[in-house]
């Protein structure tokens, strides 16, 4: 991408590259916490801060995670910018839906 075509494709947005707050929900708990948010930024790869999380709470087998915003399917190797994301930013990250167990399913 150029810098023209950046600048087009941002000309519009009135984010910037201002901070996101960003909390990931998962079956075993928060990331950082239930009462805060990590400071992320839009160029960020989204990966990364699932990775922060995988490791802070301790997660394993997390590969066929799948992981949502607003009951929403987002890219975890995209940034925060390519996925649309801006603000405060709550990623849901769970195994995928119906592969049985609680939540059931046909």
């Amino acid at each position: 991408m150029t810098v023209l075509e950046h600048e087009a494709d941002h000309a519009g947005h009135h984010h910037g590259d201002k901070p996101v707050a960003v909390a990931v929900i998962t079956p075993s708990g928060f990331y950082p916490d239930a009462n805060d948010y990590s400071r992320s930024h839009r160029g960020e790869v989204v990966a990364h801060v699932l990775e922060r999380a995988r490791i802070k709470l301790e997660l394993t087998n997390t590969a066929d995670w799948v992981a949502e915003v607003d009951n929403r399917p987002i890219d975890p190797s995209k940034t925060f910018a390519e996925n649309g994301l801006h603000g405060i930013v709550e990623i849901e990250w769970h195994k995928p839906e119906g592969g049985g167990g609680a939540s059931g399913g046909l």
